[in-house]
């Protein structure tokens, strides 16, 4: 898990990265309005990005193995041809701790949303003719559609744009006093956020940066999209014909009137005047060179953009211990979720708990655990043994089983939307190695059987190397562990049985990486069938 939010930091730090140089590096030939669209192009890929990892092909990119205070060696015998969780399992606390970070980065949109309908709610329309020829004038040369709503705040208060779908413009009770240039720098500079759709696009950015809160350069980017949307606006009021000196003097005036407010400061608005932006837009103002191609869009920064998103989506980098970035983590994490979501899954895990001698095992605790999202389950044994997972999202699962008394029993399944998987499992005494399944075994979405016939033998495409428990290397653990793997016609390990362990950390470190083994499909006669192997990790510590 730690390491898919690390594939998430990095890969997402690639594509906001790149938004905010390019954008940067196009500050002294093109307008604001081309960086402006370079950032907001930015947020729009990084919402989409997990969607494209799910379905883009995965490239996989050794990189030099990294080496720890133990080896670790495998040996991968075939059996025959056939056609678990940690003792203290993360569970959900990551996913819990993401969406409370998602919870306290939404909270000030919320509130201030909420404070800001007070306040036009407490507004009263303009009745200054004035401001209303004016305002009918600039929207008829702005060939606005619907005119906003020109409301009178009850006290001074920075001018301001409120409104996805019924834009208001808020502005000071003494805007009347105003002379005929400052109204109309202020309406020029509103109404141009109304036609641009700046409020739409920066509570955008808002959502997008809440939901990637972990991500400092959400926060970045959505800062620089604001400050590049007010330039842009100032842009517009000095291609009108207004003076950059007075403009400028105009905004220095309504910082030092309004500055103190914190109004200019709600995500849900676009204020005038806010103090942070105030020296940017100043040096912007007086040095502007309103270049012709301001507001082209930006197709080719846009399509390396793309081009990163797509190559983050797809490359998968790998050391010899470990993934460094999992790509088909996050593959298999977003279809299983779009199915679950979708209600096309219907898998389940279950079966019979028993002892050595037959007899079932009641009130057991069975976990269910997925180590690609957090999810954890957990449930009893009924009186006659039983227990069943139901309505799981496809993926792969770890089983742990324990009870009192009794060893406890690791498997891990890969499952498929319409799995079925009945297994009977036998707990042995407390310190003897893990059991076989008992007789009667079953699975209903196609058990395999024992086939004669030419072959060809699977050959393993894709390793991640265990890694050595600390726990495992402190307490001086070390030996082998003993899997039982059954390979799918795919090539994916689908059932992977403990047959023997010298501790559970190991046992959990051997699991993690053989069920992200990938193989060639075994052909019989040329068709692919499932393949039954047995591997065996060796943990020793170095002298």
């Amino acid at each position: 898990m730690l390491w898919a939010w690390i594939s998430l930091f990095i890969r997402s730090g690639l594509i906001l990265s790149a938004a905010n140089l390019l954008c940067r590096s196009s500050r002294e030939k093109l307008g604001p309005s081309y960086r402006y669209r370079l950032i907001a192009a930015g947020f729009l890929l990084l919402l989409f990005w997990p969607v494209l990892s799910a379905f883009l092909p995965e490239i996989a990119l050794p990189i030099w193995p990294h080496h720890s205070g133990g080896i670790v060696t495998i040996t991968q015998t075939l059996r025959s041809f056939e056609g678990a969780a940690p003792n203290s399992p993360p569970g959900n606390r990551p996913l819990l701790f993401w969406a409370l970070g998602v919870f306290l980065s939404l909270l000030p949109i919320c509130t201030g949303y909420a404070r800001m309908r007070a306040v036009i709610a407490a507004a009263s329309p303009i009745q200054d003719e004035n401001w209303r020829d004016l305002l009918a004038r600039e929207c008829e040369r702005l060939r606005l559609c619907r005119k906003p709503e020109l409301l009178v705040a009850e006290h001074d208060i920075v001018p301001l744009t409120f409104g996805l779908i019924r834009p208001r413009i808020l502005l000071p009770a003494g805007c009347a006093e105003w002379d005929a240039s400052q109204k109309r720098m202020v309406l020029l500079h509103e109404l141009m956020h109304i036609r641009r759709g700046d409020l739409r696009w920066q509570v955008f950015a808002n959502v997008v940066t809440a939901l990637w809160w972990f991500q400092p350069l959400c926060w970045l980017n959505r800062r620089l999209l604001r400050q590049e949307s007010e330039e842009a606006c100032d842009e517009w009021v000095l291609l009108s014909g207004i003076r950059p000196s007075e403009y400028a003097a105009q905004l220095l005036s309504f910082a030092r009137q309004f500055g103190a407010q914190r109004f200019g400061k709600f995500t849900v608005t676009t204020a005038m005047v806010r103090r942070g932006d105030l020296e940017g837009r100043f040096r912007a103002i007086l040095n502007a060179k309103l270049p012709p191609k301001a507001c082209a869009f930006p197709v080719f920064k846009v399509l390396l953009l793309i081009v990163l998103a797509i190559s983050a989506s797809a490359v998968t980098i790998f050391s010899g211990q470990n993934e460094f970035q999992g790509g088909h983590v996050m593959k298999r994490t977003v279809i299983s979720g779009l199915l679950a979501s979708a209600g096309l899954t219907a898998a389940t895990i279950g079966g019979s708990v028993l002892d050595p001698n037959g007899a079932a095992i009641s009130n057991a605790q069975a976990f269910l655990y997925n180590p690609d999202t957090g999810a954890q389950q957990e449930v009893t044994t009924t009186a006659d043994g039983k227990f069943t997972f139901q309505s799981l999202p496809a993926g792969s699962y770890i089983l742990r089983i324990q009870k009192p008394g009794f060893a406890a029993l690791y498997r891990e399944f890969t499952v498929k939307p319409d799995s079925d998987i009945q297994r009977g499992l036998v707990l042995g005494s407390a310190g003897a190695a893990p059991a076989s399944n008992a007789a009667g075994v079953q699975e209903t979405n196609g058990q395999a059987i024992r086939v004669g016939g030419e072959f060809e033998q699977a050959k393993l495409i894709y390793k991640v190397q265990p890694v050595y428990p600390p726990s495992a290397k402190a307490a001086g653990i070390q030996g082998r562990v003993t899997l039982d793997v059954t390979i799918s016609k795919d090539g994916v390990p689908e059932d992977i049985q403990v047959i023997s362990s010298p501790s559970d950390d190991l046992t959990q470190s051997a699991l993690e990486a053989v069920r992200q083994w990938r193989y060639s499909s075994t052909l019989l006669n040329g068709q692919p069938v499932a393949v039954a192997a047995q591997v065996n990790v060796n943990y020793t510590l170095l002298k």
